[in-house]
């Protein structure tokens, strides 16, 4: 009998180890893989890209804006394309069959919130890019757990389990490792960066709020916005929004060195960044069509998974876009850099677990 109790014993640990290992896989679809590898290689692309301009073309509100006019631009084009039975394009969009709804009262006032976090967190993050390394932006940006636990805990109520407190001491030390370089003009990045994640964190909860909420009498069910009206109405109204401040701050600027010498001011005093205006415009036109890719698939995939199973692709996205910006600019890290945004993975990784 004890050996039977044992033999019992240790094909229960066997099984409840198995199932545990099979618990922490994410599910396989080959759908979901392909989504999440181009949207792992856009997002890579459209923050190297903005890093690149910002390097050469130091104007991070201009960048905002540019951004912004291309998701309309591309939101408009694909719908369009959609409702006027274009071969194909139907397949891939197909939440975009009735085009682009007139816009309302009720919309405009729906999205409106939304569309001050997307213009208040882009504005924050491209003037990070432009002072400190992808890496360090995307590394900081990885405290947005510790920022949705304290808001959810402090807000409303919230308790949660003693391991995922214990999952968030990696996640800050790794995150104070990372950014251990000398602070003397890097401070307003770092400052830039943390903002940036606090206001994204603040727009998922937001949206997640507003999109579990049960439609109201002027919005009906069979009239509540698609992805891509989303995409496009929240982008339009923050490209309005954010016309004044680029206009205050560097539009007229440019414009006036623009009438006065008939070219933009790219750090002529830096040669090596320096880059023709035909290039950056090039780099404009693919940064923002980028920016729209990897914004809709993020809600394709969203549609697709689970919270959780979402919160896991972000995390691997994040970890992929750190090693491509790495790659891309030859970027030298120090050990306690390295040892930092390696605490910082295996923090994400616990908090998402």
């Amino acid at each position: 009998e004890p050996t039977t109790n044992m033999t019992s014993r240790r094909a229960s640990f066997v099984e409840s180890t198995a199932n545990g290992f099979h618990q922490l896989a994410p599910p396989i679809s080959v759908k979901l893989i392909v989504l999440s590898l181009c949207w792992y290689w856009s997002s890579a692309v459209s923050n190297t890209l903005t890093k690149s301009i910002l390097n050469a073309f130091p104007y991070p509100v201009t960048l905002t804006v540019l951004q912004f006019a291309f998701v309309v631009f591309w939101a408009v084009t694909i719908s369009s394309l959609t409702r006027s039975k274009f071969p194909g394009v139907d397949r891939f969009v197909p939440q975009a069959h009735t085009g682009i709804t007139r816009p309302t009262k009720q919309i405009v006032l729906t999205v409106a919130p939304m569309a001050v976090f997307q213009l208040s967190g882009h504005i924050f993050s491209h003037i990070a890019t432009s002072r400190i390394p992808v890496t360090v932006v995307h590394t900081i940006k990885g405290l947005s757990p510790l920022f949705t636990v304290i808001a959810y805990r402090f807000l409303f109520g919230v308790h949660y389990s003693i391991y995922t407190y214990i999952s968030l001491i990696p996640l800050t030390l790794g995150v104070m490792l990372a950014c251990s370089f000398e602070f003397h003009g890097h401070l307003l990045g770092v400052l830039s960066a943390l903002f940036a994640a606090i206001i994204f964190v603040s727009q998922n909860m937001f949206s997640k709020k507003l999109l579990t909420n049960s439609p109201t009498s002027d919005m009906e069910p069979k009239k509540k916005l698609d992805k891509i009206n989303l995409l496009c109405y929240c982008s339009g109204l923050a490209f309005i929004f954010t016309s004044p401040l680029w206009f205050y701050y560097e539009g007229a600027g440019l414009l006036r060195e623009y009438i006065a010498t008939g070219t933009l001011p790219i750090l002529a005093e830096d040669i090596e960044k320096a880059m023709p205006i035909r290039t950056l415009m090039i780099l404009f036109f693919l940064n923002g069509t980028v920016h729209f890719g990897q914004n809709f698939l993020a809600f394709q995939i969203l549609g697709l998974v689970s919270p959780v199973t979402y919160s896991i692709a972000s995390l691997f996205k994040r970890v992929f876009v750190i090693i491509v910006a790495i790659i891309w600019f030859g970027q030298e890290l120090t050990s306690l850099q390295n040892w930092g945004i390696g605490l910082t993975f295996v923090g994400l990784y616990m908090y998402d677990r």
